[in-house]
């Protein structure tokens, strides 16, 4: 049996990772559920993302975390034009059009990136990266911490934008029935 010292952490820890790759999760969910898209160059955007964070730190002094602020527009920008002007024209609304198309785009993303930055891992020094936050018996990193603090921030307001905006109910009704939120007057 674990003893509770080893185990509380554990769970601890487990859980504040598994929030961060839950809220990736959901924005894959929140595509696949309405558009039935797999969208296999999520990732591959995520990942230039990271890398524009970290360029951001080494370049400006910028803390990765104030950078989020500004790259989740820019990005948020990025997805709508790929899907505007080069996965719904190219994919012409077939489901093996849009995973082709989703695909060779992940596989561009990701070998342009391979190319300018090699596959040397990268890390950054943040004064407060080795800090820790006690709760009951375990030590909590602040960065978990703090991204803990942001999924469930992001989640929630995800969760209230669907809840109780009229762009969220259209959004869960076209989810629910294409054709049904289409006859009650949704432009699908």
């Amino acid at each position: 049996m674990l003893s509770p010292v080893i185990l509380v952490p554990a769970v601890i820890n487990g859980l504040m990772a598994g929030a961060v790759y839950a809220l990736v999760a959901l924005g894959l969910t929140l595509i696949y559920g309405v558009l039935h898209i797999i969208n296999f160059a999520h990732g591959a955007l995520l990942t230039a993302a990271m890398f524009a964070a970290f360029f951001a730190f080494t370049l400006f002094g910028i803390d990765p975390y104030l950078t989020a602020i500004v790259l989740t527009p820019l990005f948020f920008g990025t997805g709508y034009a790929l899907q505007r002007f080069i996965i719904g024209p190219a994919a012409h609304g077939e489901d093996r059009g849009f995973l082709l198309v989703t695909l060779g785009l992940a596989v561009v993303i990701e070998n342009t990136l391979l190319y300018f930055f090699r596959a040397d891992t990268r890390t950054i020094n943040l004064p407060y990266a080795f800090d820790v936050i006690e709760i009951g018996p375990a030590f909590v990193a602040v960065p978990r911490v703090i991204a803990f603090g942001a999924v469930i921030a992001v989640a929630t307001a995800l969760w209230m934008f669907m809840r109780w905006t009229d762009t969220g109910k259209a959004i869960r009704a076209v989810a629910k029935e294409k054709l049904g939120a289409e006859l009650c007057g949704i432009n699908v």
